[in-house]
């Protein structure tokens, strides 16, 4: 029997793999965005808009599965540990980039290098509201109160990693006597601050907006460095008197470690596409979100690893956490 050589059979394999790739373009089958928040929320709302605008782009469809729990790490868990071929993405904030291995230690394991950035989507920031006829309308009536009690004034909480942070910084940077209570979700948070058991909240402005407008709550002043779009005529608490505080949050689309590169350009560009778009970049707005495309997949990767860390050093200089009410 006459011998194929070496070379003639790498040759082939070669070809091979090459004629099975072209047959088999990304994607040739459902892409799935995982969310780690339950339905209804912002960060699915963004992720179902997204979806769309990129099924339609990629010819295939693309499906938000949503999988809540332990404060959104299972999803991002579930992620990490997917195979690198762009069919399972997370849709996650910068946290997973290191803050969660430290605010949830010991039961994540996923970090810095677990994931591909693909593209930034959007990003929010916090409103610090108070009850409509609290009479406090402005950061120096919260001032005045804070600093006329012998208790400290409370913040209710959702709980989460930014949350905390920006209760923190607001204590440290102000010097006022403040003490956040953790509650189990946004939801219960507000319903505290309506029914006078703690007097300010931290929120998004997706949820604090519509309550605004329907005479329930006052937006107080923003996280933001500078005045948002979404709210121009509220103003930042650096503004307000609070020098130096700054927080926003972004979410991003990205995949496992280890995505090749041409499937991570083909699903930035279909991302880039969708953001492009007025009719997505109008319904984000409307859920409280601003639409943050980046130039290359390279400058978001750039960007998910410095902000990753410096949120990460954010959470390791945090007071130990208190149990949910």
């Amino acid at each position: 029997m006459k011998r194929i050589p070496a070379a003639l059979l790498a040759a082939i394999a070669i070809a091979s793999a090459s004629m099975a790739h072209a047959a088999s373009a990304f994607p040739d089958h459902p892409v799935r965005i995982i969310v780690g928040f339950p339905p209804g929320g912002g960060s699915d709302g963004i992720a179902r808009i997204l979806a769309e605008h990129m099924g339609r782009t990629l010819k295939q469809a693309v499906i938000v599965e949503n999988k809540p729990g332990a404060n959104s790490t299972l999803g991002a868990a579930y992620v990490a540990s997917a195979r690198p071929d762009g069919y399972t993405l997370l849709f996650g904030a910068e946290s997973v980039l290191g803050a969660d291995k430290v605010a949830y230690a010991p039961t994540v394991s996923y970090g810095e290098t677990s994931f591909t950035p693909i593209n930034r989507i959007a990003s929010s920031f916090f409103v610090l509201a108070t009850k409509k006829d609290s009479g406090l309308r402005t950061f120096a009536d919260v001032a005045a109160k804070a600093r006329q009690s012998t208790t400290p004034m409370f913040i209710a909480s959702p709980g989460g990693t930014y949350p905390e942070i920006v209760t923190a910084d607001l204590k440290r940077l102000s010097g006022l006597n403040l003490d956040e209570v953790l509650y189990k979700g946004g939801s219960p948070a507000v319903m505290a601050v309506l029914g006078g058991d703690a007097p300010l909240t931290f929120m998004g402005p997706g949820a604090v907006l519509p309550m605004a407008r329907e005479g329930k709550l006052n937006a107080v002043a923003i996280t933001l460095d500078h005045r948002s779009q979404l709210m121009p005529d509220v103003p930042t608490l650096a503004e307000s008197g609070v020098k130096g505080f700054a927080m926003s949050y972004w979410y991003g689309l990205m995949g496992p470690k280890g995505l090749p590169d041409d499937v991570v350009r083909t699903l930035f560009d279909a991302t880039s596409q969708a953001l492009g778009d007025p009719a997505v970049q109008g319904r984000i707005s409307e859920l409280g979100y601003e639409t943050m495309p980046m130039r290359s997949p390279q400058e978001f990767r750039a960007l998910a690893l410095k902000d990753g860390a410096a949120l990460r050093a954010r959470v390791e200089a945090l007071p130990v956490r208190e149990a949910a009410r």
